[in-house]
């Protein structure tokens, strides 16, 4: 797969001699070839499409409004991002991203060029786009993806910047080869960094993917619905075919139920990194700030045992909070105790009249990875604990694990939470702790003890 520098240098040559021929194909007849529409081609500056390179055309079956904010990763010289201003009109917004200097600034000059001024060119890598959470409506993409070194990574940005429900349409190589023994793994195909020539990745040979890994790879960052909607006459070798690609983004709390609801359905949940036979750590703080009369939430109960030892030491007024129905229904089977109140919901979507002297969360605020989340979340402290009530959380700290049950994690230390907290809450405990996995291997958590003022 190529670097940086290497993709940065090619496009660079791109930028400034649009008529060199690279062994693509490109220009005027590239757009019509593809289906881009007449009125396109005359609304937009005559000299953008020199420079139109498509794989293919995302905009054939996308959904996208007046008004709407789209981001275009690769833009290259703005040729899609500009017809996705004519899409989207005055109203709305375009973001176009490319790691290539040149290239963002070919495209804010094709953006003056046509007088639009809506439209803003974003030097960037894929990974880490510079954009709030949940803010985009559509993203789109055209023969970029591919050159990606870690598709995984890119995926788990656009699901990130993604409203929920919001779209992707994209157009790229695929590797339609016979399959051999030999293929990576999905995970290899999707994470490459290999060194094949440049004749390879500059032909969008090397890093293409299979349709159904791809597929497969996307569904993964947490997209429905996602299809190859079709092939088109592109190819770089007689191994390639250029496709067209669209999912939804399943929101983040739908996202979190299937997940754990398929875990706890599926998995011996004694045998899973993260089960404690003895969650004597979590016992002994809520035994050191409550009483048996204390009204006590888990948050993200899981199948965890705390609730058995709870019971056991005679505290009365417990609530269980876990987005899966199935880890529930395993300690209902466990404890046959009616006393307990079980609330299956999504830990940021969760209401109640009740306040708490006690809020313990094991686990489960390490997973919120967008600031949003984070704050909503913290939202909830603030109006579900009583005054000088105390939230105790634990997370993976900064020499933890970076994922937990497949998911990537957010790690903490002391410093890192008090960086997260809003005013009205004030952390007054924090204690490292090692986790021996039921596998007796060791995992490293941080418990904070946080105060609500």
């Amino acid at each position: 797969m190529a670097n940086n520098n290497q993709i940065i240098e090619l496009y660079t040559e791109l930028a400034q001699n649009p008529q060199k021929d690279f062994g693509w194909e490109k220009g005027l007849e590239n757009a019509q070839a593809h289906g881009y529409k007449q009125e396109w081609l005359e609304a937009l500056p005559k000299e953008l499409w020199e420079y139109c390179a498509a794989v293919g055309n995302p905009f054939l079956d996308a959904e996208i409004a007046e008004g709407d904010t789209v981001v275009d990763l690769g833009c290259g010289a703005g040729v899609d991002v500009l017809v996705a201003r004519l899409h989207v009109g005055a109203s709305g917004r375009i973001y176009g991203v490319d790691i290539t200097p040149k290239m963002v600034e070919k495209a804010s000059e094709h953006a003056k060029l046509a007088r639009f001024t809506n439209v803003e060119i974003i030097e960037s890598s894929f990974d880490n786009v510079p954009l709030e959470d949940e803010s985009v409506d559509v993203v789109i993409s055209n023969g970029a993806i591919n050159l990606t070194s870690c598709k995984e990574s890119v995926f788990t940005e656009i699901y990130r910047i993604l409203k929920p429900e919001g779209k992707i349409y994209f157009a790229d190589m695929i590797d339609i080869s016979e399959p051999s023994n030999e293929c990576c793994s999905l995970e290899q195909s999707s994470c490459c960094s290999t060194s094949e020539g440049e004749e390879d990745w500059a032909n969008c040979v090397a890093g293409t993917m299979r349709e159904n890994e791809l597929i497969e790879l996307i569904q993964k960052a947490g997209f429905k619905d996602v299809a190859c909607t079709g092939h088109t006459h592109y190819t770089t070798a007689e191994t390639t075919r250029g496709a067209l690609f669209q999912a939804t983004k399943i929101p983040a709390n739908l996202k979190r139920k299937q997940h754990w609801d398929e875990i706890f359905r599926t998995k011996d949940y004694t045998q899973v990194l993260w089960h404690q036979n003895n969650p004597a750590k979590s016992l002994e703080l809520i035994k050191k700030y409550a009483t048996t009369e204390s009204r006590i939430i888990d948050a993200g109960c899981g199948a965890s045992f705390l609730t058995d030892q709870l019971i056991a030491e005679g505290f009365k007024h417990l609530t269980l909070l876990d987005t899966a129905q199935s880890s529930l229904d395993i300690v209902k089977q466990r404890l046959h105790n009616k006393d307990i109140c079980y609330v299956c919901n999504d830990i940021l979507e969760f209401t109640t009249d009740e306040a708490y002297d006690i809020w313990h969360d094991r686990a489960v605020f390490h997973f919120l990875l967008s600031k949003k989340e984070r704050e909503r979340y913290f939202q909830l402290l603030l109006k579900l604990l009583k005054p000088k009530a105390k939230a105790i959380l634990s997370t993976f700290r900064t020499d933890g694990p970076l994922q937990c049950a497949g998911l990537d994690i957010m790690q903490y230390n002391h410093e890192k939470m008090l960086d997260e907290l809003p005013d009205g809450l004030k952390l007054i405990e924090s204690e490292e702790y090692t986790h021996v996995t039921p596998k007796e291997t060791t995992q490293e958590y941080i418990y904070f003890v946080i105060e609500k003022i």
